[in-house]
């Protein structure tokens, strides 16, 4: 009677069996794979990283009519609509742009300008290195990781500042070109109000009433629109905070990356785990081949 396994099944007592059996080799492939990943983790250089917190402030969200009329229910923080605003800001080629040249990003990241696709390597880079999210607190996280801590750290900061610069040009442009409607507006309504002043010369009696009565809500309107005028005029000389910072970047003092310790845990186990695989196979062949002889 043939009392032998045909493939191999691995039960709890194989299993102990088969690892005292190879504990030598998992021994030293384990010490080799950790001072390897070791090694290799010594020969990376090292990446730090910065942060920035900040929340969107109303005056994203606040919206004016022509006249100047805005929302009574704006609050301090902007919404969600406010938040995904500033991170398309913050990710805008405006942004990219002003840190490529401010901070020589090709050089920096060593692409040189003979390379095929220069603006395209350069803007893997900083899609790697630099990045803007949105938090569950409804802030936005611009985290910045470099070789250098110090440039990580300024340019986190310059991002939130640039963010807020831009912002604020756009609102100027939007209110110059509210100026210009309101000067059109404020010519119209001067030149109608004149117009009834003409009249109320040449006219007597009830007619002079009604155009009397009529001049004083014309003039009244044509002071309202002055008024927004001049609001309007302020608006696109001042600067107002869209952001509104809640952690400043600061330079790290630890790396953020290679993380020596994971890298040899991760490294060390996913090589013991393939060097099991290997041999559970081979002990399964070598099954396989005494079955096929008897």
């Amino acid at each position: 009677m043939k009392n032998i396994r045909a493939e191999f099944k691995p039960d709890s007592t194989d299993l102990v069996n088969f690892i005292i059996r190879y504990f030598g080799v998992f021994v030293t492939i384990g010490f080799a794979a950790a001072v390897i990943s070791a090694g290799i983790s010594l020969l990376i250089k090292p990446l730090y990283e910065s942060e920035v917190i900040l929340y969107p402030s109303s005056n994203i969200t606040e919206v004016r009519t022509l006249l100047g009329e805005a929302s009574s229910e704006a609050a301090l923080f902007g919404d969600d609509d406010a938040t995904e605003k500033l991170l398309q800001v913050i990710r805008s080629e405006q942004v990219r742009d002003y840190l490529k040249e401010k901070y020589d990003l090709a050089a920096h990241y060593e692409i040189k300008p003979s390379h095929k696709y220069p603006n395209t390597l350069i803007a893997e880079k900083m899609d790697k290195y630099i990045r803007s999210t949105k938090t569950s607190f409804g802030s936005v996280r611009i985290s910045v990781r470099d070789r250098d801590r110090e440039l990580a750290c300024a340019m986190a900061n310059d991002i939130a500042a640039r963010a807020d610069s831009i912002l604020n040009k756009l609102q100027r442009n939007a209110a110059s070109g509210i100026l210009g409607e309101l000067g059109r507006s404020y010519d119209l309504q001067l030149a109608l109000v004149r117009q009834y002043e003409d009249s109320l010369l040449i006219e007597d009696g009830s007619a002079a009433l009604r155009i009397y009565s009529t001049l004083e809500t014309e003039t009244e309107f044509l002071g309202l629109i002055r008024g927004r005028y001049l609001e309007a005029q302020a608006l696109s000389r001042q600067t107002l905070p869209y952001t509104l910072v809640v952690d400043h970047a600061v330079v790290a003092e630890k790396k953020a990356y290679p993380r020596r310790s994971i890298m040899v845990i991760v490294s060390t186990a996913s090589l013991l785990v393939l060097a099991a695989l290997i041999l559970f196979v081979a002990e399964g062949v070598k099954l396989h081949r005494s079955d096929d002889r008897h």
